[in-house]
């Protein structure tokens, strides 16, 4: 009978100091993000640091992302005032390319145009373009680039960027000889579109869509920039002039 109380009181005591280890242990391997691993030499158990995968991915799933009916606004800040890209919005607003992604993957899709997330909710994106030039003026037509190919762009009365149009050469016939030129007319036939890449010089066009007028109240040899030239503000009256002064800039 004495002998059994030793044994039972020895058992006790080996089962206090097993769980108090294992308390021990489990404490320390959360509190240094460890984990024990089966290797093939002795010990035969090691430690190594837990893989953060899942705490990576619960972040990754409750980021805010672009749902089908999400708003899109594009913004630009120029030094005189706000404008709004339309034409980015209407294309945007009315294509799935964006659903899914992540205000970080947005930025990085729209990088190379200068905008970049401002405010970011499940049912409308801000994106903001900051621009140290000026805008354009109301009701006027620019040079810029859509995608890689030249374009046509024009302002409405407040100087938001309304309308585009590809520019082709398709206005002129076989014999070279200029035909009717309509900014709102569709283009019929197979367009021949003038890529970047097809230009005498390149700059200007990116960078005045993206930043503004490339001759601005800040340039000090312009003395009146209201009565200077179309073609050296970069911003024309008509579509036409906007036509031309593209051809112009073509490799001959």
């Amino acid at each position: 009978m004495k002998k059994r109380k030793i044994l039972y009181s020895l058992l006790t005591v080996i089962l206090i100091a097993f769980i108090g280890a294992n308390y021990t242990l489990v404490r320390y391997m959360n509190k240094n993000n460890l984990k024990l691993e089966t290797c093939s030499t002795l010990p035969y158990l090691k430690f190594i640091a837990k893989s953060n995968n899942l705490m990576q991915t619960s972040v990754t799933t409750n980021l805010t992302r672009v749902s089908q009916n999400t708003k899109f606004i594009f913004e630009i800040k120029y030094k005189d005032k706000g404008v709004r890209n339309m034409v980015l919005e209407k294309y945007f607003n009315e294509s799935k390319v964006l659903n899914r992604k992540t205000q970080s993957e947005l930025n990085e899709f729209f990088k190379s145009q200068g905008y970049v997330v401002s405010n970011m909710s499940n049912d409308e994106v801000v994106f903001i373009n900051n621009s140290n030039r000026y805008s354009y003026k109301a009701n006027m037509y620019f040079l810029g680039v859509y995608e890689d190919v030249v374009t046509i762009y024009k302002t409405d009365k407040e100087g938001n960027i309304v309308a585009h149009k590809l520019f082709n050469s398709n206005v002129y016939s076989a014999n070279g000889k200029q035909q009717k030129y309509n900014f709102d007319e569709v283009d019929k036939g197979e367009l021949q579109l003038i890529k970047i890449a097809d230009l005498k010089e390149k700059d200007g066009l990116v960078e005045d869509l993206i930043r503004g007028r490339k001759y601005s109240k800040d340039v000090e040899t312009s003395k009146d920039i209201e009565d200077s030239d179309e073609y050296d503000k970069g911003e024309f009256k008509t579509p036409e002039k906007a036509f031309d002064y593209a051809r112009g800039l073509l490799k001959s």
